[in-house]
């Protein structure tokens, strides 16, 4: 799609634990937002994805202005890591495993990430406002904006991917003036790999492979990039294979130290009423513990044993069995170590399925460079184990592939989202990610003359204006295949024909936009067979086109039958397959129709949005 031409472009990386925002204008370089409500003279690039609720339901406090906020004052309530429980498939796992404090079900999941993202607006407008000195003269309500989201790769369902749309809009992105839009540009793993290519210090040559493994609070998205061109100011890169993701990431680490603490606890009974209720939560939320995951691994922090300061507990207060001295609780290195293994073992498992399906695919294609970004993606001790893996078990597709860190891990997501935005301004739409490898297939329901080899047992009708001619209807024409490369300049178009009466005054048509996961050899030629399902009904609205803009055919009378004419209408129908979207364009007499209507408009089908497109 065409980069407009926005006064003012922002990003949001709306993280499980964290979330980020940046915004540019023509004229500016990208500007970090870093004045975070509540975090002081700290400076803090991210703000935790967190809120408390006041008993009547209106939100208290948001970010790090919870610290400040006591939410164990009566009806008062933390909300956090809600972000993952918007998807119903993770909300189930979760609630099977037992896990406390979560969402009672995904609407009320998706009530606290609106809440949260209209508090993200709010400071995102005035911070931006404020810089362009908008905001005591009328605000950017009439300047022309662009709210760039992005997505977990782990999000396969249109059904999610449209809640989350909802959700931005409801928080107020892309609503307050007539030129703002919002939209789902990229998924996190192609805005990491974005930021990558235009913004590392590694020299990447035409042809060159590398992984990029984004590694937040919720979820790990790994990519395959292969460098298309090396030109050093508009760099492009295709996708290999479709992107994977993957439920791994900090918050386990989180968790498990939470268990950690709590089996401590439960073998010390006596020692618990010193103790605050909430122990093992408050420190797995503690700046110390925060300090510990990032620094973990570094040369000159390691040490035998890593002593963590409880708060609201005596500093003289010692308990050999529960490792507790002088009011601070003592943890192996080992013990640490633990936490992170598991994510490791995760994580290593999914690179390994990507060399394999690459050495299968591309048996001679070696991989050069694997970049680390992401919350886990910054800890040194995660790349350290990563790197020793590669090196112990080399792959026959990575046997020297060097793993590194991005530049500014945690605000790779940001950056990249902004980085194709200015790309694509600035060339004319010629984007970073230059071609994507289709996760589905997607096609559209059309009518086809009838032929009896080819049409048996299909619902047959006869043609409208001439009875000698028959038509198998609920055919499938595919118009994108399952591991199609998708170049996203060059749109997918649907041409349509209708024949009109002199008098038709019709002027709106449906079409039903169907997907598959079968592979693409075996794809269904029709609705009757197995493997296919409606994903939504596209209504073309052509309202306002006179009958003299159509297609005027006189049929002459033969002996004695009369003579007649019709009118013919003919539209393209144009489907954008985004990373992570699906959208339609109406387009009439060589140019994108736009009435002052809504000219196309999608209903989407309960079971199509449930399916996955992976």
């Amino acid at each position: 799609m065409m980069a407009e031409n926005s006064d003012i472009t922002v990003s949001i990386d709306f993280g499980t634990t964290y979330t980020g925002a940046a915004w540019m204008t023509p004229k500016t370089p990208i500007q970090v937002i870093n004045d975070w409500p509540g975090s002081g003279d700290r400076g803090e690039r991210k703000v935790p994805t967190t809120l408390i609720y006041n008993p009547d339901g209106t939100v208290s406090s948001w970010g790090f202005m919870c610290d400040d906020d006591d939410d164990k004052l009566p009806g008062k309530r933390r909300r956090d890591f809600f972000k993952i429980f918007i998807d119903e498939e993770t909300l189930s796992a979760a609630q099977q495993r037992g896990f406390s404090n979560l969402p009672k079900n995904t609407k009320e999941a998706q009530l606290f990430a609106t809440d949260y993202l209209h508090q993200v607006y709010l400071h995102v407008k005035e911070t931006v406002e404020m810089q362009t000195g908008k905001r005591y003269l009328g605000g950017w309500a009439d300047m022309a904006v662009t709210f760039l989201f992005s997505v977990p790769t782990t999000w396969t369902r249109m059904e999610i991917i449209n809640i989350f749309k909802g959700i931005v809009r409801d928080a107020g992105f892309g609503v307050e003036g007539l030129k703002h839009i919002a939209q789902i540009d990229l998924t996190e793993a192609e805005a990491a790999a974005v930021a990558t290519l235009k913004t590392s210090p590694i020299v990447f040559n035409r042809g060159s492979v590398f992984l990029t493994v984004d590694a937040g609070g919720g979820t790990t998205d790994l990519a395959l990039m292969r460098i298309t061109s090396a030109d050093i100011n508009f760099p492009q890169m295709a996708q290999v294979s479709a992107v994977k993701g993957v439920g791994i990431g900090s918050t386990l680490i989180d968790r498990a130290f939470v268990r950690l603490i709590m089996e401590r606890l439960t073998g010390n009974p006596d020692i618990q009423r010193q103790l605050p209720n909430d122990l093992a939560v408050r420190l797995s939320k503690s700046h110390h513990f925060k300090i510990l995951k990032h620094k973990f691994g570094e040369k000159v922090y390691m040490q035998p044993v890593f002593r963590m300061p409880m708060e609201g507990v005596s500093n003289d207060l010692s308990y050999p069995t529960l490792a507790v001295e002088n009011g601070r609780m003592l943890f192996s290195m080992a013990e640490i170590q633990s936490l992170f293994e598991i994510q490791i073992e995760g994580i290593m498992k999914r690179i390994t399925e990507q060399l394999n399906w690459l050495s299968e695919h591309y048996p001679t294609q070696q991989v050069e460079y694997m970049v680390l970004s992401g919350g886990l993606g910054s800890s040194t001790y995660i790349r350290d184990r990563i790197q020793q893996h590669v090196i112990a078990y080399p792959h026959a597709n990575a046997a020297k592939i060097a793993v590194v860190p991005c530049h500014d891990p945690q605000l790779v997501v940001v950056r990249g989202l902004l980085l194709d935005y200015q790309q694509r301004r600035e060339t004319g739409n010629i984007p970073v990610l230059a071609a994507r490898i289709a996760r589905s297939s997607y096609g559209i329901v059309v009518r086809e003359m009838y032929s009896p080899d080819t049409h048996f047992d299909e619902e047959i009708v006869e043609d409208h204006w001439n009875p000698k001619k028959k038509w198998a209807i609920n055919q499938i024409q595919w118009i994108i295949r399952k591991g199609d490369t998708i170049d996203p300049n060059v749109p997918l178009v649907k041409s349509f024909e209708y024949r009109l009466g002199p008098n038709d005054t019709t002027r709106s048509w449906n079409a039903d936009i169907v997907t598959s996961q079968n592979e693409a050899t075996f794809l269904p030629k029709s609705l009757k067979q197995a493997g296919v399902t409606k994903l939504c009904r596209v209504k073309s609205n052509l309202d306002g086109v006179e009958q003299h803009q159509l297609l005027l055919k006189q049929k002459r009378g033969i002996f004695f039958r009369k003579g007649y004419k019709f009118y013919i209408c003919k539209f393209d129908l144009r489907v954008i397959v985004a990373p992570a979207d699906l959208r339609f364009e109406l387009w009439f007499d060589g140019q994108r129709f736009s009435g002052n209507h809504e000219p196309i408009t999608a209903q989407w089908s309960e079971v199509g949005m449930k399916v996955n497109q992976d």
